[in-house]
């Protein structure tokens, strides 16, 4: 099973620079290298700057893989068995923004589908990450690591199954609502809403640990 994952994992970071090398000839030699929050292109540079993504692909990559495994916990337990599968889905999403920056490089898409597709996928992976949070134990680098759920082993589990529900819940229901909204304000939907359930998770840390300290 590790093995099919590290395959699928290295696949996926691999898709994006597959495709490049298919439509290389077909690229300008000028591209789009960043996009406003209308999703019209503000940015450009050569096209060899489309392998960046790919580089950030692989360095995340290991940094996910390797960085947890300092963390002095993990000699008493696994960080989580599904770990490898979150790696998975967060280098899915950045290799899917890969192909479509791409592909908008070759034939513009247009900018409303383009800005739809980046927030949808960015509340799909919330989603997903919800999906996981639940089975991740008590570590430094990987969670919802605040001074109440790194001081005891129960607030960290009470504020995961906390904080896997509201996840997925928030990136269905943002996922579904984003395409509706206008312009800029589908900044202010995706920022407000993670940014209010993050720290609704931190106080319901502090309060689930007082309630705790209090018994």
């Amino acid at each position: 099973m590790k093995k099919n994952l590290a395959l699928w994992t290295w696949g996926v970071i691999a898709a994006p620079l597959v495709y490049l090398a298919f439509v290389w000839n077909q690229l300008p030699a000028i591209v789009p290298t960043h996009f406003g929050p209308s999703g019209e292109p503000d940015g450009f540079g050569p096209k060899w700057t489309l392998m960046i993504l790919s580089a950030i692909s692989v360095g995340m990559y290991f940094f996910m893989k390797y960085v947890p495994k300092i963390d002095p916990r993990l000699d008493q337990a696994q960080l989580s068995k599904h770990y490898p599968k979150l790696i998975l889905l967060i280098l899915t999403f950045l290799s899917a923004v890969h192909v479509l920056v791409i592909r908008s490089a070759i034939q513009r898409v247009t900018d409303e589908l383009f800005i739809n597709l980046i927030f949808v996928g960015v509340f799909l992976l919330l989603a997903g990450i919800g999906n996981y949070l639940n089975n991740i134990k008590s570590n430094y680098f990987v969670g919802i690591r605040t001074p109440w759920t790194l001081e005891s082993e129960s607030v960290w589990r009470k504020t995961h199954q906390t904080g896997a529900r509201l996840f997925f819940a928030i990136g269905i229901v943002g996922a579904l609502v984003v395409v509706w909204l206008p312009g800029v304000w589908k900044i202010v939907w995706t920022v407000g809403l993670t940014m209010l359930t993050t720290f609704g998770l931190l106080i319901y840390s502090y309060v689930v640990y007082r309630q705790e300290k209090s018994n």
